[in-house]
């Protein structure tokens, strides 16, 4: 065998290895690229559902809102009626009103105030024995909270563990 005929097996061998190598290479990044995107789905998946879920427990909130309201709208009526008195109780009142109103626009304030606070307290009364309460929401709003936290939790693990999984050589 001839050096010219040596150096082509030898070229031939170091060809042969270097494809084997690009292939496994190749197979290997496919496999991570699919494992990858199987995860992206997987997360999406789970964030969709977290989406879902919230938009089901809104949905459920503003049901049980107007089935209170279509129970006893008179709350409802005295609710709003005690916001808007209350708010207008707050508004500092102009010169021109004390002016013209003087003492009986201070008596009428007065009044008005007592009322706004009374339908403010009759209707809190009724919200909190219908079950809309500070409580009630703030529990909802962190069981949503929680829930879309373990989503996120859950699909980053799916993630990282799809990753691990990857070959590194």
């Amino acid at each position: 065998m001839t050096t010219t005929d040596m150096d082509r097996d030898t070229d031939t061998g170091r060809n042969g290895r270097m494809s084997a190598a690009k292939d496994r290479v190749r197979e290997r990044t496919s496999a991570a690229r699919e494992r990858a995107g199987d995860a992206y789905s997987s997360a999406r998946e789970r964030a969709s559902q977290a989406y879902g879920s919230a938009r089901e427990n809104a949905s459920y909130a503003r049901q049980r809102t107007a089935q209170g309201i279509d129970a006893n709208p008179a709350a409802a009526l005295i609710g709003g009626l005690a916001l808007g008195a209350l708010i207008g109780a707050i508004l500092p009142r102009t010169r021109r009103e004390e002016e013209l109103f003087g003492d009986y626009g201070r008596r009428v304030n007065e009044r008005a105030r007592e009322a706004a606070l009374a339908a403010r307290d009759a209707g809190t009364s009724k919200l909190d024995e219908l079950g809309f309460n500070r409580e009630t929401a703030k529990q909802k709003l962190d069981e949503l909270t929680s829930s879309a936290g373990e989503a996120a939790r859950s699909s980053a693990t799916a993630a990282k563990q799809t990753l691990k999984r990857t070959p590194t050589q």
